[in-house]
């Protein structure tokens, strides 16, 4: 597959985790926790689980490892447990947002193997989103009025670039910083898009990027360069990760770290309407843990189904939080 498709689906693996291979050799559960009840596994319909958002209902998404090795979208909710959404003909996807009208963003492939960005519903199905003129897309973000963020390859395959998507207009482009590349992580109910774009037409240096209606801005990073953004509220609040360090950037204050200064790896990835923030940050090498900022340099670990390594990617305001976890 494309380097997008490695970005979008599974931006958390590729972008915030240890070794392939150390990914590899774990089994990873989807979980979702709260102050009340602590971790709670939520199971797979076949190898390992991973959540990547949840709504204000508590109804979870993400991705299952199919038996037959393949990725498969789930939605999952309290009184029905864990249901495959299907895809648009293929044998592959992955739900990586969803709305509190219980709408769905990721992407699966086509009959044809190919992944195009799409929209699950209730009422209407699974939708394809089509792409900007290549042959992949994926979406990885929607907000309330059904808007999507994503990435989609250019013509002739050669660069993605970030899109925003609704049911008026279909897919406009974002363009990208003076590099060739951008990917869209998130967006929130005003449309503002978050993400990463590249600053030459190299793979680095790569900057984190606010796009509002009228352009594309570049928020900086820390002193090694390199910053990705992957969750915006609607207070324009957003977070993410810049040189191995969690971020948090606001039109005041800038781009600042969440802390601990002493961990050698943080990444924020999700935010909520009242700032709380997600993610996950190394204690020591190699145990991760999944943990919840409230402010900078305040926050609370989160622990583990079992094992070393868990994280946290999304969080809703009733301070629910889904990620995955190893078992074991």
């Amino acid at each position: 597959m494309k380097r997008f498709v490695y970005l979008c689906a599974l931006f958390v693996i590729a972008s915030f985790l240890f070794s392939g291979a150390a990914f590899a050799q774990a089994t990873y559960h989807a979980f979702i926790w709260s102050a009340s009840s602590g971790m709670q596994d939520l199971g797979s319909l076949g190898g390992s689980s991973y959540a990547q958002g949840i709504n204000a209902s508590g109804e979870v998404v993400g991705y299952y490892l199919s038996v037959l090795g393949d990725l498969r979208p789930f939605l999952w909710t309290q009184s029905g447990g864990m249901q495959d959404l299907g895809t648009l003909g293929g044998s592959s996807g992955v739900a990586n947002g969803i709305n509190d009208s219980g709408q769905v963003a990721g992407w699966a492939t086509t009959a044809t193997g190919l992944a195009h960005a799409c929209v699950w519903s209730t009422s209407h199905g699974i939708k394809d989103l089509g792409t900007l003129g290549g042959s992949t897309s994926s979406a990885t973000g929607i907000n309330k009025a059904g808007q999507v963020a994503g990435t989609s390859t250019k013509p002739g395959d050669h660069y993605n670039h970030a899109f925003l998507w609704n049911g008026q207009t279909g897919m406009s482009d974002l363009g990208a910083l003076p590099g060739q590349n951008s990917y869209a992580f998130g967006i929130n109910g005003s449309a503002l898009v978050v993400g990463e774009s590249t600053l030459t037409s190299g793979v680095i240096p790569y900057r984190a990027f606010l796009r509002t209606r009228r352009s594309i801005g570049d928020l900086g990073a820390f002193a090694g360069g390199n910053s990705i953004a992957v969750a915006i509220n609607d207070s324009g609040i957003v977070v993410g990760n810049s040189d191995n360090l969690a971020f948090v950037w606001t039109r005041a204050g800038g781009m600042q770290s969440l802390g601990p200064l002493s961990s050698s790896f943080s990444a924020a990835i999700g935010i909520n309407s009242l700032g709380v923030i997600v993610g996950n940050y190394q204690l020591t090498s190699p145990t991760f843990h999944a943990v919840i900022w409230t402010a900078p340099n305040q926050i609370q670990d989160l622990g583990v189904l079992g094992g070393t390594y868990s994280t946290a990617t999304g969080i809703n305001d009733s301070g629910q939080v889904v990620g995955y976890s190893t078992l074991q």
